[in-house]
């Protein structure tokens, strides 16, 4: 009886582990196609899990773009003061067929006033 309460238990175990990160990283948050466009920072949203941005692009549209949480941030040298809104910014991003209505993941970001910039290879493509 022990053995099928264990087996049991880790087979509900490794269901919620997988539920947890399926829902964290859901399939929608393409990594491997990319769009780039420009545009100003509207808003910097520092929080977890992740820190937001909000990018307004030269056409108009406001785009919402994930980027890594404030730990991996502050590991990379940037904090909040590193980019700040208004400033104009180039942006790739993940997507899915040039789909721009919902969250994309950060791959890079320069600034054009000074080329400073950040980057990050996709994993997983």
């Amino acid at each position: 009886m022990g053995r099928v309460a264990f087996r049991s238990s880790a087979l509900i175990l490794g269901l919620c582990i997988a539920s947890a990160a399926a829902a964290h990283h859901p399939p929608m948050m393409e990594r491997c196609y990319s769009l780039t466009f420009t545009g100003h920072v509207e808003q910097i949203e520092w929080r977890n899990p992740h820190v937001e941005l909000f990018i307004r692009t030269d056409s108009g549209e406001s785009r919402r773009v994930i980027w890594l949480n404030t730990h991996q941030l502050h590991l990379a040298g940037i904090e909040r003061d590193t980019l700040r809104t208004g400033e104009q910014v180039t942006v790739t991003v993940g997507t899915r067929d040039d789909v721009v209505t919902r969250p994309m993941l950060l791959a890079a970001i320069s600034r054009t006033s000074d080329g400073w910039e950040w980057s990050q290879v996709p994993q997983g493509c």
